[in-house]
């Protein structure tokens, strides 16, 4: 057997030989794609191996995948009826391999960015129906706690930060979080049928097949509540990618039917990317914190002018409406 993983990544003989045996197929070769997963080439089929953090995780994954393949979501991922797979206290799941397009899913496209709302949309539509059997299984998400969390991380961390980044830069972007905050926490709840959230709207969390058919996968993020909060992560990710016009966020029907609730802008402008990757490179291994570094800096620094800009515009226009 051919193979170019590490051991010490879980990955042994021992649980190559069980996979085998519930598959009935000889595995030929091992190919690491990620951190905790493999594809799996055997005799007869090729396969996608995945590690989970926990039986529960995994379970409620596969209790969703097959809801919503039963009710015709058919761009997701089936699970193999052989896992889960439990191992020395580790839990694996298997999937037929999809053979990826050429050109990697972006949302660098208008066309990339409204196919992923419209697959996004039809996801929550299906889950909106989601027994609450299966529901229950899920976390309910909390946005303006999470969001709380973060900003206090990040103040927290502010002197070992400013090391590195410029005190006043992060100085704005704290002003930016608690300016939110303190608004979101007096604002109205949102008035949205409760669904179940993607909960990591990410372009790599879309996935192109060779046969131009779009995926939506992994799951390890999802919760209960309104579909709202996967197009602000959504609307998050996009804003660079078109120069913080929040304009041209807003020519796609599936954002811009939500820009009217008096939260949207709120949630819109904190700046949660900031937080999040500034923390992510303070705790990153030592191999790691370069290209972290380098990526948060790109994040923080570099568009700062065109993000305090973004930010003042349209900060105003939320206390023209509401203020």
């Amino acid at each position: 057997m051919k193979s170019n993983f590490q051991q010490g990544d879980g990955l042994t003989p021992r649980l190559l030989f069980l996979l085998s045996g519930r598959l009935e197929e000889t595995i030929q070769t091992v190919f690491s794609l990620k951190k905790g997963k493999w594809l799996i080439v055997t005799n007869r089929n090729k396969w996608f191996f995945k590690r989970y953090a926990s039986l529960d995780q995994l379970k409620k994954q596969i209790q969703l995948s097959r809801f919503l393949l039963d009710n015709g979501f058919r761009q997701v991922i089936p699970f193999h009826s052989v896992g889960p797979i439990k191992f020395e206290n580790q839990f694996f799941a298997i999937m037929p391999y999809i053979q990826p397009a050429k050109k990697p899913f972006s949302f660098r496209t208008s066309g990339e960015r409204e196919e992923a709302l419209q697959l996004l949309s039809l996801f929550h539509r299906q889950t909106e129906k989601l027994p609450e059997g299966i529901a229950a299984g899920f976390p309910k998400f909390d946005q303006t706690g999470k969001w709380s969390k973060r900003l206090a991380a990040f103040q927290s961390e502010f002197a070992e930060l400013a090391r590195c980044f410029p005190s006043a830069v992060l100085d704005n972007y704290a002003e930016m979080g608690k300016w939110c905050l303190d608004r979101l926490s007096n604002g109205e709840q949102d008035r949205e049928a409760a669904a179940l959230i993607h909960g990591d709207v990410a372009a790599h969390n879309f996935f192109r097949s060779s046969e131009d058919v779009l995926y939506l996968i992994d799951f390890d993020l999802a919760a209960q509540a309104p579909g709202l909060f996967d197009y602000v992560q959504w609307t998050h990710r996009v804003l660079p990618l078109v120069g913080w016009k929040l304009e041209k966020v807003l020519e796609h029907q599936a954002v811009s039917r939500h820009a009217q609730q008096k939260n949207w802008l709120l949630y819109t402008l904190f700046p949660a990317d900031v937080f999040r990757e500034c923390r992510r490179w303070l705790y990153a291994p030592l191999k790691e914190k370069p290209a972290a570094y380098k990526h948060a800096y790109e994040l923080t620094v570099q568009p700062f002018m065109q993000r305090l800009h973004f930010f003042r515009k349209w900060k105003e226009e939320w206390e023209r409406r509401y203020g």
